[in-house]
């Protein structure tokens, strides 16, 4: 007897259950099954995306924010932490129109990142060009080794 692939009995009901939410879950992760239940990832929007490069003296942090002033854009270093926060108001397209798709992101944004070296606060420099924010964050320099001499008591 194998309820389990005929799916009579309590048994082969619960397995059918467990499969059709299994399938259902699966569905949605992959982008298609019930509108309700929607992917996470699909749903969850890192803004602004972040490139990190290394240089022999610098860490160089670029990412895309179209359609900002270099004003409403905000960088600072707390501890070992690179943030970068600004406001993208929304567009105002008057009451004789409509958006078909909406899919640029506004309003606040914020991501923070751990510098992946120490850095030398002084020489930190941004700029924003053509819609790319790019950050240079110069190493700290490493001091010279020093000998101490040991004197006898």
């Amino acid at each position: 007897m194998y309820i389990w692939r005929t799916g009579r009995g309590r048994l082969g009901g619960e397995i059918a259950r467990l499969r059709r939410d299994m399938d259902d879950l699966v569905g949605a992760l992959a982008g298609g099954g019930r509108t309700w239940l929607r992917s996470p990832w699909r749903e969850t929007r890192l803004f602004p995306l972040l490139n990190v490069r290394e240089t022999s003296d610098a860490f160089i942090v670029s990412s895309e924010i179209p359609g900002m002033k270099k004003e409403d854009l905000e960088v600072k270093i707390e501890g070992d932490t690179l943030s970068l926060r600004g406001e993208r108001p929304p567009e105002t397209i008057g009451d004789e129109a409509s958006f078909h798709r909406r899919e640029r992101a506004v309003g606040t944004f914020q991501r923070s990142l751990t510098l992946p070296g120490n850095v030398d606060r002084d020489r930190v420099n941004a700029t924003y060009r053509h819609g790319v924010l790019t950050v240079r964050l110069f190493k700290e320099t490493k001091s010279a080794p020093k000998e101490i001499k040991i004197s006898a008591e």
